[in-house]
């Protein structure tokens, strides 16, 4: 009967260390992504995200402007050569392209599913507002598709109504 406990002790503790070990490579990969995320968003991404934006005689920020017309802002940097460029990505918020005449449906679908991206480019720390690109997708169809300075200026005085309406 003791060889019986014995064995069972040992098959038990044999599960209990397997499952240690699937934690652990399980912690391992949060770390890792964590690590990823945190090397994404350096001091040059977040030195971005604070760059002052003026437009009709306001300042803000581009963290202020991306944060108050979408929903769900998130952020990504890259580099390359003399340009940084700032990826914004989110999901749509009222009233961001209200001149579509969005069904209700479509405006229910894009707020939950919706994908929202914009891309910044960023020379010696000045923005390039040529550069600067938009699109607007809802269920792999895109749904808006624009660059150049008008999509920037679109965003402003967007950004500017909904803080003056609030």
């Amino acid at each position: 009967m003791k060889k019986v406990h014995f064995f069972v002790a040992i098959i038990i503790s044999i599960i209990l260390l397997s499952g240690c070990s699937n934690m652990k490579e399980a912690v391992s990969g949060i770390q890792t992504q964590a690590e990823k995320a945190k090397s994404g968003l350096t001091v040059d991404a977040f030195s971005l995200r604070e760059t002052e934006l003026e437009y009709n005689n306001e300042t803000f920020t581009v963290e202020d402007l991306f944060k108050t017309i979408l929903r769900d802002v998130q952020w990504e940097y890259e580099k390359n050569e003399n340009q940084d460029y700032l990826l914004v990505k989110g999901t749509w918020k009222e009233p961001l392209f209200d001149d579509l005449n969005l069904s209700e449906e479509e405006k229910k679908e894009l707020s939950t599913t919706g994908k929202i991206y914009i891309r910044l480019v960023f020379e010696k720390n000045e923005l390039i507002p040529s550069e600067t690109t938009a699109s607007m997708k809802l269920k792999e169809e895109t749904l808006v598709d624009e660059k150049g300075e008008d999509i920037l200026h679109y965003f402003y005085n967007l950004y500017l109504n909904v803080k003056s309406s609030n």
